[in-house]
């Protein structure tokens, strides 16, 4: 069931990822990986490529590692722009991808995906144990306050004068993914295990499960209108 419902939301995805705010979480995400030539970079729970593209118009030069779970998603990743051959798009659980790709990366980040995951304790540790030492990993998350009316506003706050009917056409597309959403919470809340899971819905209960992954979080602060926490982790040596 999580799949399909994973491949239905990617067809109104980026309904979301279009607007104002959500391009402004995404300059936050890119400020705060701080990015440097010849980095490997892993991407988790890429979706259709938003935080992707941006890594590669700003820096052609990194290795890119994109995984997500939905076929459809990572499909629209595919499709929304000439990728250069240092951008890898995986399939699969990231835990799965893990076992596999063993090779380190200097950055690991994860834009709306912490709160899917069904044992982040054991995630956030895999993917700490990827990390080279000295590197950084940046995760933003939302916690209980939703705020879907102060996105919108937000993003018609940031129009020009007469563009405010782009938005009026996607409503209905925006309605259904803000639908989903809601159903792939209560989804994720049925399957989670393990004591983390209830941490990842405030952001001292993820710094506890950072720290005990070995990345504690050296920096934290709400974006995405207040809806979301940006969490700036680092590895540093023993």
């Amino acid at each position: 069931m999580a799949p399909l419902l994973w491949n239905l939301y990617a067809r109104c995805y980026d309904s979301i990822t279009g607007l104002l705010p959500y391009q402004e979480l995404l300059d936050d995400v890119m400020a705060a990986i701080d990015l440097a030539p010849g980095m490997r970079v892993l991407d988790v729970g890429c979706g259709t490529g938003a935080l992707a593209e941006r890594i590669v118009a700003e820096h052609p030069d990194v290795e890119l590692v994109g995984v997500d779970m939905a076929k459809a998603m990572l499909a629209r990743a595919s499709a929304r722009r000439s990728w250069p051959s240092s951008v890898r798009f995986i399939e699969g659980a990231i835990d799965d991808v893990l076992a596999c790709e063993t090779a380190p990366f200097d950055r690991i980040v994860s834009v709306n995906v912490l709160w899917t995951l069904p044992d982040p304790q054991r995630t956030l540790a895999a993917l700490a144990a990827r990390l080279n030492l000295g590197g950084t990993m940046v995760h933003t998350t939302p916690s209980w306050r939703f705020r879907a009316h102060a996105i919108v506003w937000r993003h018609l706050q940031g129009l020009t004068r007469g563009k405010g009917w782009r938005l009026l056409l996607g409503l209905p597309m925006l309605t259904v993914a803000g639908l989903l959403n809601l159903v792939l919470v209560v989804q994720s809340m049925l399957r989670a295990r393990g004591s983390g899971a209830r941490q990842r819905w405030h952001a001292d209960g993820l710094a506890e499960l950072l720290r005990t992954a070995g990345v504690p979080v050296r920096a934290q602060r709400p974006c995405y209108v207040g809806q979301n926490v940006l969490l700036l982790c680092r590895r540093e040596p023993p």
